[in-house]
């Protein structure tokens, strides 16, 4: 029996060689139906894709009317195969019909039936890669492209949208490629067989599929953009890494969106980049950037710089992306952009800087990953080595008071140490007084720094757990690294650091009273407490410090 055979394929599929074409339909079209819901059905889907696929005529037993509903809300690979398959070769005007009672199906479902998401979810997926090959292969006749895929398009969105809360991380991304290839599919067709004016609606159509569906899918990306930008610029900070494993699927996803973009052009703007650089915001010098433009730019992989115009129109959207901890990747990538970039590029406008720095000490306090709050706090001190030291005091005056975020308080004050000692290597311009290199930094910052907060909280604590749980602690520890630090550093006394007023006042204020807590509570406890011996070093070398500076 030949492999290619009538014979073969009915004997491969259990079918009675006595059936006529129509039977033979019916019965295929019903062993599909069974074999989507169970794997272990026999004869598999499998085996109906290679018997068709071996009879040269078998193509003509599968009745799209019939198959692809089921095959539509199954997404193993040999139901994939048959998807494709059909869309290559059935009539495109039957697997139109079947497209779109299948849309209005999947609206239906998001809007009613929460347990079924997941099947719709599985079924857009294929319709998308139905229509891809099948519609362009329609005969127009009076219609016209544009006119055929329109409707299409705008299913697609409504129930991308409608979805969009229920996509995996793989269906998610599976749905970023799919839209991409049925838009340039689709997109192509229009300008081959329309005009102009079908082109320009049709950008307007799949720059809105695009845009929704980047959106919907933001949080399947995941290719660990700040995590690579991290561990690229402090190799030597890295000591495990935070990139996800599988990124790069994310990475290929949200990049086959832009290569659809740049393919096409749909969305080029001069009067806003320069010609070297990107395309894929398409925005007038009036126009405020989208979410979804912002994701986008993230993952453009060409280099160019950030200009300070677009860092001024990305303000916004930055904020509102912090704030609603959506597309944080993206936007916290963007940032470390704009400060890293080449110095030679404007630096960031003081009010954009000054707005992260309200936004970002949020994320660097609160946010369950710990390579976030790490992140974002690395991300300000690098927005504050880009401003004029004026801005930099009023911004490091607020973290280190601030009573919104507590946790911020020890953390300000390690980066209030890194810009003074900067401060007091790098010689001031001509007629410029930097405030950290002078007794400005002093008469600032002391009233702040040299007390606890609350102002009597070392005669609260009561028991060991107080301490343990508390996270002033910490805070003081940094107030003795900073000052026994500027003690050494500043040798010639340009903060007033080393006056005698000062250090009386500091004792005073903080180092006598922590004498006589630390006393008290090395004499107590049974167990040694981490925090008190901490503090007990950090004073024993302040002390030291001081001894040196009186006997010279």
């Amino acid at each position: 029996m030949a492999l290619n055979s009538k014979e073969a394929l009915l004997e491969a599929l259990q079918l009675s060689p006595d059936l006529d074409d129509e039977e033979i339909s019916q019965n295929i079209s019903a062993i599909i139906t069974v074999a989507v819901d169970d794997e272990t059905y026999q004869p598999s889907l499998k085996t109906v894709y290679d018997s068709i696929l071996q009879y040269h005529g078998g193509l003509v037993f599968l009745e799209p009317l019939d198959v692809l509903p089921p095959l539509l809300r199954c997404r193993r690979e040999e139901a994939v195969d048959l998807i494709s398959l059909i869309s290559e070769n059935s009539s495109p005007k039957e697997v139109l019909i079947v497209v779109q009672e299948a849309l209005e199906q999947i609206t239906q479902l998001a809007r009613e039936d929460e347990a079924e998401e997941e099947h719709a979810v599985r079924s857009l997926i294929n319709i998308i890669m139905l229509s891809t090959k099948s519609l362009p292969r329609l005969t127009l006749g009076k219609r016209t492209a544009l006119s055929e895929v329109s409707p299409l398009i705008s299913g697609i969105t409504l129930a991308v949208s409608s979805l969009g809360r229920d996509f995996t991380l793989e269906s998610g991304r599976s749905l970023l490629e799919e839209v991409s290839r049925m838009s340039q599919a689709f997109y192509t067709w229009i300008i081959k067989t329309g005009s102009e004016a079908n082109a320009a609606e049709a950008r307007t159509l799949i720059t809105l599929l695009l845009d929704t569906t980047v959106l919907a899918c933001a949080s399947c990306i995941r290719a660990s953009l700040c995590a690579r930008a991290f561990e690229m610029h402090y190799p030597r900070l890295t000591l495990t890494s935070t990139i996800e494993p599988g990124w790069q699927e994310g990475e290929h996803a949200i990049l086959s969106v832009l290569v659809c973009q740049r393919n096409r052009q749909m969305l080029y703007s001069e009067s806003f980049f320069s010609q070297t650089t990107l395309r894929v915001m398409n925005l007038s010098p009036q126009d405020v950037p989208t979410m979804s433009s912002l994701i986008m730019l993230a993952h453009e992989k060409e280099s160019y710089p950030l200009l300070k115009d677009l860092s001024s129109k990305l303000h916004s959207m930055l904020v509102t992306s912090i704030q609603m901890n959506f597309a944080l990747d993206e936007s916290l990538f963007l940032i470390f952009r704009c400060v890293t970039q080449d110095r030679t590029q404007p630096d960031l406008p003081p009010d954009l800087a000054t707005s992260l720095c309200v936004v970002l000490p949020a994320l660097a306090s609160t946010h369950l990953d710990p390579f976030i709050r790490h992140f974002s706090l690395r991300l300000i001190a690098l927005i504050l080595a880009r401003l004029p030291s004026v801005f930099q005091q009023q911004i490091l005056m607020t973290l280190a008071s601030g009573a919104e975020f507590p946790q911020m308080r020890a953390a300000a004050v390690g980066l209030l140490k890194e810009i003074v000692l900067d401060a007091l290597q790098i010689p001031a311009l001509s007629g410029e007084q930097n405030v950290f290199a002078s007794p400005l930094l002093i008469r600032s910052f002391g009233p702040i720094l040299f007390r606890t907060m609350p102002p009597d909280y070392l005669s609260t604590v009561q028991v060991a757990d107080d301490i343990e749980k508390s996270l002033e602690p910490s805070r003081i520890a940094e107030v003795l690294s900073f000052y026994y630090v500027l003690l050494q550093r500043d040798k010639a006394n340009k903060t007033g650091i080393r006056d005698p007023d000062n250090i009386a006042s500091v004792e005073s204020s903080l180092l006598r009273p922590l004498r006589s807590f630390l006393e008290k509570w090395s004499n107590t406890t049974a167990n040694p407490i981490l925090s008190v011996i901490s503090l007990q070093i950090g004073l024993e070398r302040i002390d030291y410090a001081i001894q040196t500076i009186r006997s010279r």
